[in-house]
């Protein structure tokens, strides 16, 4: 191995900007392999590795009882011990599938003593540097990005509650977890933005390169036969990988991304034994998160067939107070699809009855509204916005069943007053002084905004507080659904009038896929 050639090394392998010290010094080309260069350890020199080079060694004492020693410095390691080393860490991924720039490294001896070596120097500081970066971005993650994640955040909320504790037992969740919270920072930190974007997309493909291991054993178990008495089985952790994958492409400016991973934990979700007694909490928790990306995911697809599991519990896990309009949502949004279905093959269809759709809401809002009622809460201003987002909830849905299932004559009858009372409460949710309930106004919003086509001034001040709450919350999926108001506003301007839903439908290959959330 004296002579490297460097069109003989593997073309994927990792490799750093520049040349080492010692290549430089020799005048020949390095092959700048990661941690140290081939050439240096073919002719048993030391390689100094790139970049800054740090000196940690003491060098040799010119005074005292150690005159002429280098104590306690440690010699330097042998080529032949580092020799494994090096192997381990040029392999593009790691046997439990982490690449070695996320691979947590067990303290050892040795580690704990004064390094000599430069390579072994560079290597303690990644570690302790990647464990610093990683406590940042779950402390963000528990502070920031679980809060946006849920209606109303509390101490009972489940991406705190459920999904941290089992992110520290799977590597996998554990990447995915951290891959969600620097995606979330790359949109609220505009001065660190580059670097975050990058480490978010190391983190993402690292998730995915042992997201499909798993998924692999999972087949594999699946053939085999497995404990059905485990404590959390492997799935659970596929399935939670997928829901925050899915929620980091959300906050990712122009991906669609999210598709993909709402299809994956579907088809997960449809192989999950949602009985496991072991599991209860955990089923309820992953089907209350399919339920709101199909229901939010749903509204801008007209060729995918709608289809959803049934809750398994009336609560979710979150003390959530709005799954009785997410549930309306979805029937609305199946109801509309199937008549338009069944409009299209010549059916006659029989005008729908509002009144059904109009008790079942306001059912859901007074029951709501007394929950809100009973539930003691020490800040008045929680309660206070939780009825502003709740009424804005009511009517936004109101009007979206008139949009979608009414006769011409009662949309032009009862829409009008609707959107007026949704207008009034946006206005007031935005002035609510609670800050946990505000990055619940995308629905609403959107709602009012396919209602305002023909009004300049409300078209202005939703634009601005889309904007708002995209900056707030960091779900820049939201930024789509801002462009697709504007295009139809454009239309309406432009002599094109139909009704929202329609014009989405017929241009549903050009627009791109939204979710509103």
């Amino acid at each position: 191995m004296r002579n490297i050639r460097l069109d003989h090394l593997p073309s994927d392998r990792e490799v750093a900007s520049q040349d080492c010290k010692t290549c430089v010094r020799r005048r020949i080309k390095c092959d700048r392999s990661v941690p140290s260069c081939l050439k240096c350890y073919s002719r048993r020199l030391t390689c100094p590795g790139y970049g800054l080079h740090l000196r940690w060694d003491q060098g040799v004492a010119s005074r005292g009882i150690l005159t002429g020693k280098s104590i306690p410095v440690r010699p330097p390691i042998k080529h032949g011990a580092y020799k494994q080393t090096r192997t381990l860490c040029i392999k593009k991924f790691t046997d439990d599938g982490i690449p070695p720039y996320y691979q947590p490294r067990i303290a050892t001896e040795s580690s704990l003593v004064i390094l000599s070596n430069p390579t072994q120097n560079v290597d303690l500081v990644d570690r302790h540097v990647r464990q610093a970066a990683h406590a940042v971005l779950f402390r963000h993650f528990s502070l920031e990005v679980a809060s946006k994640l849920a209606w109303l955040d509390g101490p009972k909320n489940p991406w705190r509650t459920l999904v941290l504790p089992l992110a520290q037992r799977s590597p996998c969740l554990r990447l995915s977890t951290l891959g969600l919270a620097a995606a979330h920072m790359s949109v609220v930190s505009p001065q660190d933005k580059a670097a975050l974007v990058q480490i978010h997309r190391n983190l993402r493909d690292a998730t995915l390169y042992h997201l499909n291991r798993q998924m692999e054993s999972e087949l594999h178990r699946e053939v085999s036969g497995r404990d059905k008495n485990t404590q959390v089985s492997a799935l659970v952790e596929i399935i939670l990988t997928m829901i925050s994958l899915c929620y980091a492409e959300m906050f990712i400016p122009n991906s669609t991304g999210w598709k993909l991973h709402l299809s994956g934990v579907r088809t997960g979700l449809e192989r999950y034994d949602l009985g496991n007694p072991h599991e209860k909490l955990i089923s309820q928790f992953l089907v209350e998160e399919l339920d709101y990306l199909e229901v939010f995911g749903s509204i801008s697809s007209f060729t995918s067939s709608l289809r959803r599991h049934k809750s398994i519990s009336q609560h979710a896990t979150s003390g959530d107070y709005f799954r009785e309009f997410t549930e309306a949502l979805y029937e609305i949004t199946v109801t509309e699809r199937n008549r338009n279905h069944a409009s299209r093959t010549g059916k006659i269809l029989v005008d729908t009855d509002m009144t059904v759709w109009q008790d079942k809401l306001t059912r859901s809002h007074d029951s709501v509204c007394a929950r809100i009622d009973s539930t003691p809460s020490q800040d008045v201003a929680i309660q206070i916005g939780l009825k502003s987002v709740l009424k804005a909830q009511y009517y936004a849905c109101l009007v979206y069943s008139y949009q979608a299932l009414a006769s011409d004559l009662e949309k032009t009858v009862a829409i009008p007053p609707l959107v007026d009372c949704l207008y009034n409460e946006v206005i007031f949710m935005k002035s609510c002084p609670s800050e946990s309930v505000s990055h619940n106004i995308s629905f609403p919003l959107f709602i009012l905004g396919t209602a305002s086509q023909l009004y300049t001034e409300k078209q202005v001040m939703i634009e601005r507080l889309f904007t708002e709450n995209i900056a707030a919350t960091g779900f820049s999926c939201n930024s789509a659904v801002l462009q697709f108001l504007r295009d139809f506003w454009n239309a309406t301007a432009a002599g094109v009038t139909p009704n929202w839903i329609q014009y989405a439908r017929d241009n549903e290959e050009r627009i791109s896929p939204f979710i509103v959330f």
